[in-house]
């Protein structure tokens, strides 16, 4: 038995000082480091959940997208004895705001430089996200 699930986030960029940064987050259930997503609520528009759950787990919001086109990250895993193919679209967005995390679902977080998120981040998927986002600043 196999089910399909989707998942909307931000990969949340910001300039500091001449230099890229990329806020990271560190989920509580699994620990692992990557980017805030979630599910969308019913009505909602890809983009008006991930930005929905940009401000909840983090308390940023979009200033300017760099790319209206999210890019799309696809795994899967096993979730009570079921294979669970997952996709995510994320975009890729500038954002403003003081940093408040959604201490429920986050356990941790942090501006990083962009060059270092990569080491950071904890999924090959992730890392290749970054690599992505590296081609449209860079």
């Amino acid at each position: 038995m196999r089910s399909q699930d989707e998942s909307f986030g931000v990969i949340p960029l910001r300039k500091k000082n001449g230099a890229w940064e990329v806020f990271l987050i560190q989920h509580n259930k699994s620990g692992y480091w990557g980017f805030p997503k979630g599910h969308a609520e019913k009505g909602e528009t890809p983009k008006e959940a991930a930005f929905r759950e940009l401000k909840e787990e983090t308390n940023l919001e979009p200033a300017s997208l760099l790319d209206e086109i999210p890019l799309k990250e696809h795994y899967s895993f096993i979730l009570d004895r079921k294979k669970v193919y997952k996709q995510v679209l994320y975009y890729v967005a500038e954002v403003r705001g003081e940093v408040k995390l959604q201490e429920q679902e986050i356990h941790n977080g942090k501006w990083i430089p962009f060059h270092q998120a990569i080491t950071q981040v904890t999924h090959k998927e992730g890392k290749t996200l970054l690599l992505e986002v590296e081609k449209m600043l860079f």
